[in-house]
This record gives C-alpha cells, structure tokens and sequence, in this order.
C-alpha cells in the first residue's frame, strides 16, 4: 500500500464532511474522495413553469436574489434548459403543474453564495407590451384549449 498526494483539477473550497477521517483508507480507483466546489462562479437551478418556458433562450440575463441576502442581487445568464418537464408538487391551496429546469452561470465575487443555497431569480426575456402582458396568458389558453375547433 502506498499513500500518495491528491489534487483537485480546480481550486475552490472542499465541502466534503469529516474528509480528515479518510486519509489512511484505501480508496478503489475512480472513487469519489472529495467534492471541491468553485465559488466565484456558482451554479443556480431555477424551476421554470412550463407554460412560460418558450420565452426563456440560451444566453438570456438572470438576476438572482439569495434568502440569505435579501438586499443583495447576483447577476447571471442562462447556461442550458433541460429536455424535459417534471411533475412540480402540489402545494397547499396550490394546482401543481409541470416545470422545466433552466441552470445559470451566477457571478459571485463576494463569495456570498453557498451551494445549496436558496431563493428566488427573474428571467429576463426582452421587452414586451403591455398590452402583450395583459392578454398572454388568455390568449395562450385559447390557442392550447380551442386549437382542435379549426
């Protein structure tokens, strides 16, 4: 047995619990040993009602605020939105519905943000009238609802 020095192929902050525990142990090749995680940087997953999921692009400026920091805002963009909507739980006094998993790449300099944290965050998806606003999501049920009349 030979014990040998690890290096992370990133810098960043090692979150695994009790990793001081590990050292001595063998560890079979291709094994996790340590989770490393980047803060300047952070990933944010936003779950996205798919009804509104057609407005959200690639790219798109994301402005996100932590529960943690109410008065502080972090600023993003949109990195990928997934190929599949998922059943959201149906909250009390709430429908449910389906969501869409849309991740952003969150700048984060302060380093305030921690991984697993939450909170809410607004997609920006260009301008629209208001006239647009007030009569989308009526004009969206006709469309989905009435579609097979024609």
């Amino acid at each position: 047995m030979q014990l040998m020095n690890v290096m992370s192929p990133i810098s960043g902050v090692i979150t695994t619990p009790k990793l001081k525990e590990r050292i001595g142990q063998l560890v079979p090749k291709g094994d996790l040993i340590a989770t490393v995680h980047e803060l300047r940087t952070v990933t944010a997953e936003i779950s996205s009602p798919e009804k509104e999921i057609a407005d959200v692009k690639i790219g798109q400026r994301v402005i996100l605020k932590a529960r943690a920091y109410p008065g502080e805002s972090f600023e993003g963009k949109v990195t990928s939105i997934a190929p599949i909507a998922t059943k959201e739980e149906q909250e009390p006094g709430g429908l449910g519905g389906r969501n869409v998993l849309v991740s952003c790449r969150i700048d984060n300099p302060s380093l305030l943000l921690k991984s697993e944290m939450s909170g809410r965050a607004r997609i920006y998806c260009g301008q629209r009238r208001i006239i647009d606003l007030i009569t989308r999501r009526f004009a969206r049920y006709v469309r989905v609802e009435f579609w097979s009349w024609w």
